[in-house]
């Protein structure tokens, strides 16, 4: 009969430890969540972060070697 109540007052912990966690918010993900827009690489198609992106008129590079390459085969 011990073994099962000390199951039961564990549970109870348990349980009252996770709903102080959820209340307070510290039951949350520590990663923060980005809301930055990804822009899509003009020559190879790869989304980069907007603040990375390369901007040429109205098009966008994820590196030199891309932009460079998409204005020679535009001949821009």
């Amino acid at each position: 009969m011990g073994l099962i109540r000390l199951i039961i007052l564990a549970l109870l912990v348990y349980l009252v430890w996770r709903l102080i966690k959820t209340v307070t918010g510290r039951g949350k993900s520590s990663v923060p969540q980005s809301t930055e827009r990804m822009l899509r690489c003009a020559h190879c198609g790869v989304y980069v972060p907007e603040h990375l992106a390369l901007p040429h008129k109205a098009h966008h590079f994820c590196c030199h070697d891309h932009r460079q390459a998409w204005l020679e085969q535009q001949g821009d």
